[in-house]
């Protein structure tokens, strides 16, 4: 979701959010080097001695795909909060040749950067068949001037349901850590050498950038354009913020006809359409949640974004707007009413609401993605102990992964896993019938 201002960034970060990470956490403050911000974890066994934030090139002991930043690290540190932690040290660490030469400034905790290279972030690798495929039908979108609008994203030729639209990188990582406990000078400071340090394209595309009412550069490019992702699982560190150049210049629609996934074993924000998209069709993605009310939507995209809404589910018919609200909040109930089924083991009654739940998002034309729905329905009919259906599922969702194509292939590889795993049981169940 896009946010309105910094200051919304910080609150976001002390909200406790719950937790969405599919990457192994972090070691023990004990068993890591606090001060190594620029390679894998290493424990204080393998490394007695720390190399300070600053250092750069390669130790005797690392890798040659070590990361080598383009600039000496520029770190500061907040006071520890007693004598026994230590304090959290954060860095500004800048690569050009992130993805090609596409480049990234990253402001995060040490432990935090050792992270994400130590998962393979900054890896960069021969994109999966799915993007060759994708990409061979030329590119999907295009930047242009939309009445009214600014700058927006049209698509340039036929888009199917689900495929994906887009592929950004983020040109800025910030730590919510940082925003939240750093000086207002020095974190405007840190933020305006991140981008100065960017290669020069890219500076130009976000100095380019629609920009807020605040008072700084900074404040007033990150305010209407930044995106909130999650990194890690340690307290607040699993939010950062992060700037996408290409999706940010994507307009807000009530009914939009893409939606986000951020992959952060790629750093990547991929956006996929819920419906089909025609040529010279705008391309659009909902501000707020889809579940918001119209007079709760309108009032907070006005106070955020300084917008009126002139969609058609915000100036419809009384009879348009009620229709498509019932059905938003069936959405919301069923969600919420299949989870609790499903934790309290009544599978089959969360398998029947399931279907009611997909009609209503198809109604509303906002379904979800078809492997995601395909691995739910998976899942359920195996803890139901219907091995037929739960197959039947599984080589959908497999099936539907392969052609999605992503450039993060977890997904992928958990159903090529889940499917190996019931097809297994399901011919095991077979021979046992006959016999």
């Amino acid at each position: 979701m896009v946010l309105s201002s910094l200051l919304s960034l910080v609150l976001l970060a002390s909200a406790g959010r719950a937790k969405q990470t599919t990457t192994p956490g972090f070691p023990s403050a004990k068993q890591q080097c606090p001060y190594r911000p620029a390679a894998r974890l290493e424990t204080t066994a393998l490394l007695p001695t720390c190399p300070l934030p600053g250092y750069i090139g390669i130790l005797p002991d690392e890798s040659a795909n070590a990361i080598v930043w383009d600039y000496p690290p520029k770190c500061i540190s907040p006071p520890a909060k007693d004598n026994t932690t230590v304090s959290r040290i954060d860095c500004l660490f800048t690569s050009t040749t992130f993805r090609n030469g596409h480049g990234i400034s990253l402001i995060s905790s040490t432990l935090t950067t050792s992270h994400i290279i130590a998962v393979g972030s900054f890896d960069d690798e021969a994109p999966p068949l799915g993007v060759q495929r994708r990409e061979s039908l030329g590119p999907a979108y295009e930047i242009v001037p939309v009445e009214g609008k600014g700058l927006g994203v049209v698509a340039k030729r036929k888009i199917k349901r689900g495929e994906i639209v887009m592929s950004d990188y983020p040109v800025l990582l910030i730590g919510t850590g940082f925003l939240g406990s750093a000086q207002p000078h020095h974190r405007r400071r840190m933020l305006k050498q991140a981008i100065n340090q960017l290669p020069e394209k890219l500076r130009s595309k976000v100095k380019g950038l629609s920009r807020g009412a605040e008072k700084y550069e900074v404040d007033a490019i990150l305010g209407p354009n930044a995106n909130t992702v999650m990194i890690g699982e340690q307290d607040n560190e699993q939010m950062h913020v992060g700037l996408f150049a290409e999706a940010a210049r994507i307009n807000h629609g009530c009914r939009p006809n893409v939606h986000s996934r951020f992959s952060e074993r790629r750093l990547t924000m991929e956006i996929m359409a819920h419906v089909a998209i025609e040529p010279g069709e705008e391309i659009l993605m909902s501000y707020v949640p889809l579940t918001t009310v119209r007079d709760e939507r309108r009032k907070y995209l006005k106070d955020h974004w300084g917008f009126d809404c002139k969609c058609q589910l915000c100036t419809g018919t009384k009879n348009e707007i009620e229709e498509s609200e019932f059905y938003r909040r069936r959405q919301k109930s069923l969600k919420e009413t299949i989870e609790s089924a499903r934790a309290e083991g009544f599978f089959k009654d969360a398998i029947v609401m399931s279907g009611e739940w997909h009609e209503f998002s198809e109604w509303d034309m906002v379904p979800p993605l078809a492997p995601e729905y395909h691995d739910s329905l998976a899942d359920l009919h195996y803890s139901n102990g219907d091995l037929f259906n739960a197959t039947r599922y599984a080589r959908m969702a497999y099936d539907g992964w392969v052609r999605f194509g992503s450039v993060d292939d977890e997904k992928l590889e958990h159903s090529k896993s889940v499917l190996a795993q019931v097809e297994k049981e399901f011919e095991k169940s077979l021979k046992f019938e006959k016999n």
